[in-house]
């Protein structure tokens, strides 16, 4: 995840804003698409007033140094009952095998 509110903060040279003609919203976005959404300033604003802020949103591309980035747990639990029960799904079966594609095999 990358977190708009570092953009912001660090004075990215990369983002942009921009004010719609036609409803007048101000928008924010990423020149070098490290996330691909515009956000709504008025909706990012009034997230930033809350105890948790805006938060993050869905890395599209590489960080650059400037960018404030974390990684969000997608469940929220430890132990046996939470490990992969599959963490070989995407080895290669056939490490000889040239061009494998996991595609190619379901």
């Amino acid at each position: 995840m990358v977190l708009p509110s570092g953009c912001l903060q660090r004075n990215c040279p990369y983002l942009y804003l921009y004010d719609d003609e036609d409803t007048g919203a101000r928008y924010m976005g990423c020149v070098n698409k490290v996330f691909r959404v515009e956000i709504d300033m008025a909706v990012f604003n009034e997230a930033e007033r809350t105890r948790h802020g805006f938060g993050g949103v869905k890395m599209t591309g590489l960080p650059l140094p400037v960018c404030r980035t974390s990684v969000e747990r997608a469940y929220d639990g430890y132990g046996e009952a939470f490990d992969c029960v599959n963490p070989g799904f995407f080895d290669d079966p056939a490490p000889e095998a040239e061009g494998f594609d996991l595609r190619d095999r379901i």
